[in-house]
């Protein structure tokens, strides 16, 4: 019984964070902006990007991921230690909010890992690459 509340919290919990972090080009205030990698490189015929751009952004990509892997790991931990601190009678309710607040934290440094590695494919990119990946994913003439 204890296993599958502890996987449907760990759901609940990587679920909209997943969600929120992949879709985080879709979001408004990134639309036209800033671009995920994998549309990028998928695009990097097109974009004719150089050498160094293409190890700038892998070397990116590489570092989201190490760090992203560390923070899922203790996202994950502190979704335990969340269970496990709502299953004593009765709940110590500033001790749940305490865990809570930890998880948010790791998922905000794991939000900000994401946009920080947009940012840096975005500056490594020309104007003329900027625009092009506008056309690209609709978004063209845009600011």
């Amino acid at each position: 019984m204890r296993a599958p509340r502890i996987a449907l919290l760990l759901f609940c919990i990587a679920a909209p964070l997943a969600s929120a972090v992949t879709s985080a080009a879709d979001d408004d205030w990134f639309r036209g902006k800033l671009f995920p990698p994998e549309i990028v490189l998928k695009n990097a015929a097109v974009l004719k990007l150089s050498d160094s751009q293409r190890k700038s952004i892998r070397q990116e990509i590489v570092k989201v991921q190490t760090a992203v892997a560390g923070v899922d790991a203790e996202i994950m931990d502190e979704g335990l230690s969340i269970q496990e601190a709502i299953d004593k009678n009765p709940i110590d309710r500033a001790d749940v909010l305490a865990r809570a607040d930890r998880v948010f934290a790791a998922e905000a440094r794991k939000k900000r890992a994401w946009i920080d590695m947009l940012v840096t494919i975005r500056n490594a990119l020309t104007t003329a690459q900027v625009e092009m990946l506008r056309g690209i994913t609709g978004e063209a003439g845009k600011p």
